[in-house]
């Protein structure tokens, strides 16, 4: 696994709870130039925007999403691999269910206690009252709650990957391992831990390293950390699937490692 390290240190990135008080921190106040690349940071100020505009967000009965932000969301985030012309091509009226990013966007903006549910709509929070117009804040405050908030393996019935138990050490060999183009086989390889539960998913061979690419590759993505090669396919290639690091990474995610330390723990 990439650099080696010493045990203590590997522990350490494993446990980082990415709050900065480790060996891990993330930058709380890059511009929004900086930022363009994150549909996340980008699109969940846009988010926050809407309720302080239209006095929150209306809900469903059940509590989803309702179809009035919706209809806007879908025009207005133009979110890659979820623009309008997909999304109504499979979709009459969009609910929330239809929609991933709104999904996703609900459910950390809850979590990371940005928005509340209070009655019949969703509301700013004093928390997302002080993160409106300030995407740097955005994009710290829900990468924690995105990859060690247990939000991921919330999108399946099933379990698919304890990644956010050592999400900190995952990120550090992503890191390593996407400073040159690297495909989704290398990156899984070079960064799941071989007792992961991903390994027991089951289907198709390279099953496991699609769950981790959805799971863990198009987040990091849609966070602007990594650049995906263009490709013709809509069918998953774990060969074909190539991702490296873009300037964002190390401008968002400090690492205070000395690496090279001369152990071989890592192997």
């Amino acid at each position: 696994m990439g650099d080696r390290l010493e045990r203590a240190t590997i522990q350490a990135l494993a446990d980082d709870s990415l709050d900065g008080s480790d060996l891990i921190s993330l930058s709380r106040h890059l511009n929004p130039k900086a930022l363009s690349g994150s549909v996340v940071a980008t699109r969940g100020a846009m988010m926050l925007a809407y309720a302080r505009e239209h006095d929150g967000i209306g809900l469903t009965k059940s509590g989803a999403l309702n179809r009035e932000f919706l209809a806007w969301a879908v025009e207005a985030f133009d979110w890659p691999g979820y623009e309008s012309v997909e999304v109504y091509a499979v979709n009459k009226v969009v609910d929330e269910i239809d929609y991933l990013p709104g999904w996703y966007l609900h459910e950390v903006m809850k979590r990371r206690k940005l928005m509340r549910k209070h009655k019949d709509r969703l509301l700013l929070s004093p928390a997302g009252r002080d993160a409106l117009d300030r995407p740097g804040l955005v994009q710290a405050e829900l990468f924690p709650e995105t990859f060690k908030g247990r939000y991921l393996p919330s999108l399946d019935a099933a379990f698919m990957g304890d990644f956010d138990l050592y999400f900190g050490l995952l990120l550090w060999q992503v890191h390593s391992v996407t400073e040159g183009w690297a495909s989704a086989r290398e990156i899984f390889q070079a960064s799941v831990i071989p007792d992961d539960a991903i390994h027991e998913m089951d289907g198709y061979p390279d099953a496991p390293i699609h769950g981790f690419h959805l799971r863990v590759l198009r987040f990091l993505t849609w966070f602007g950390l990594l650049e995906p090669a263009a490709t013709d396919s809509r069918r998953f290639d774990a060969d074909g699937y190539r991702y490296r690091a873009t300037p964002l990474f190390d401008r968002f995610v400090h690492f205070h490692v000395a690496a090279g330390d001369g152990s071989d723990a890592t192997n």
